[in-house]
């Protein structure tokens, strides 16, 4: 009874497997004839992806693959005649041949009993994806043009990954211009697709790509421009300064166009992360190519200031004011130093005991700092009136310079 019951169960088994084969061969026909019908081949080779007697077999994947291919063909015709097509499932069924196709390469290229490779569809599936590559790059456009970004990535990924893999590197396709344009858009795509989602996965998809184009030559501040804002959006501090260090570097003059402005930035970033110096030196390499720029010497002397070298400050803020006599911000920055160095050198001269000696060296030391940034401040006020730290100064002034009448009047307006 042993022997029947396994020779039983052997016969279901072949059976079972026959009736799958028989699914994967019907689809293979079907979409060999002259009229084929697409959906009743795809039910059939689907059936066997999913049964386990035949979903690890090649030939199920490589018809799966060959199905999908010659629906994308019968599209393209369609649409070379101006017939209708639906666009969503042409570029579908072009993706589909490239991921069964896949499938079918990996089960294809499995060692036999005796150790060898003997693939069957290899050659084939080489050549249709060599022909189709191109293909993706009209789908990717086509997704794009739909806002639909993640799967426009997909399409022009594909294209991009094509020549790299394993089995298809003996087919030799050329990485050219072209292969570059399709790589910029793919980061785009992403850039495009991460803005306003904490979607990691998409944003390192751009950064990578974009730090792929680097030394691409193609279209370089873009590239340096959206990895900035990737970098800045995922918060990698060290990576961001990098970028904007290497950018300054490769566009010079240019690193601070409108669009792009990278010196301003790594300007901004010192600035802002309490590196003086390190911000001044990168101010000289801006004014360098842009000398009348008021804004750059303010925030010179700013950070001067900061540094406690007001000598350089009061030097930069008159520059800008040279520069730009209307200057509000400078102005007023350059009468709040002078005012400064009156409050100091008011201090430096409190020691002193003897009364005529102390007038004398507060008329000498302190006054004149009164009196050149009076009239900085006043100018300043004029132009802000509601800036609280412009009154409070004027005050100071007024009191010490006992000017009883304005000093009423700047009162009467704080």
């Amino acid at each position: 009874m042993r022997k029947i019951f396994l020779t039983a169960a052997c016969c279901l088994f072949a059976s079972a497997s026959f009736a799958q084969m028989k699914m994967v061969n019907r689809a293979f026909s079907e979409a060999k004839m002259e009229n084929p019908d697409f959906n009743a081949a795809r039910n059939a080779i689907k059936e066997a992806m999913e049964n386990p007697e035949t979903k690890e077999v090649a030939k199920t994947w490589y018809v799966g693959g060959f199905v999908e291919n010659k629906a994308f063909e019968n599209d393209q015709k369609k649409m070379m005649i101006n017939q209708e097509v639906k666009e969503n499932d042409m570029y579908n069924a072009l993706y589909n041949t490239y991921k069964y196709f896949r499938v079918a390469a990996k089960y294809d290229t499995v060692p036999n009993e005796k150790g060898k490779v003997k693939p069957k569809y290899l050659r084939d599936i080489k050549t249709i994806l060599k022909n189709n590559q191109a293909f993706f790059m009209n789908a990717g456009a086509y997704y794009y043009n739909q806002k639909d970004y993640n799967k426009a990535g997909e399409m022009w990924q594909t294209y991009l990954d094509i020549p790299d893999i394993d089995f298809m590197k003996s087919m030799d396709i050329k990485k050219d211009t072209t292969y570059t344009q399709i790589k910029y858009n793919r980061a785009i795509a992403a850039v495009i697709e991460g803005q306003g989602k904490d979607d990691k996965a998409v944003h390192e998809v751009a950064i990578k790509t974009l730090e792929g184009l680097k030394d691409s030559k193609y279209n370089e501040m873009d590239v340096y421009k959206f990895l900035t804002y990737e970098y800045e959006t995922m918060k990698d501090t060290t990576s961001l300064v990098k970028t904007l260090e290497e950018a300054v570097t490769k566009f010079g003059k240019d690193a601070n166009k409108d669009d792009y402005q990278f010196l301003l930035k790594l300007i901004n970033y010192y600035i802002y992360s309490d590196q003086a110096q390190r911000a001044i030196a990168y101010l000289d390499k801006a004014l360098e190519t842009d000398p009348q720029n008021a804004e750059y010497w303010k925030v010179k002397g700013s950070l001067y200031s900061e540094l406690k070298d007001d000598d350089k400050a009061i030097e930069c803020m008159k520059k800008a004011i040279e520069i730009n006599p209307d200057y509000v911000d400078a102005i007023g920055e350059l009468g709040r130093l002078y005012y400064n160095k009156a409050i100091e050198m008011t201090s430096e001269i409190s020691t002193i005991k003897e009364d005529k000696a102390y007038i004398q060296a507060r008329n000498e030391k302190v006054v004149p700092y009164y009196k050149l940034a009076m009239p900085l401040l006043e100018k300043a006020h004029k132009m802000k009136p509601d800036e609280s730290m412009y009154k409070i100064a004027l005050r100071g002034i007024y009191y010490n310079l006992e000017d009883e009448a304005n000093l009423k009047r700047i009162e009467s307006e704080m």
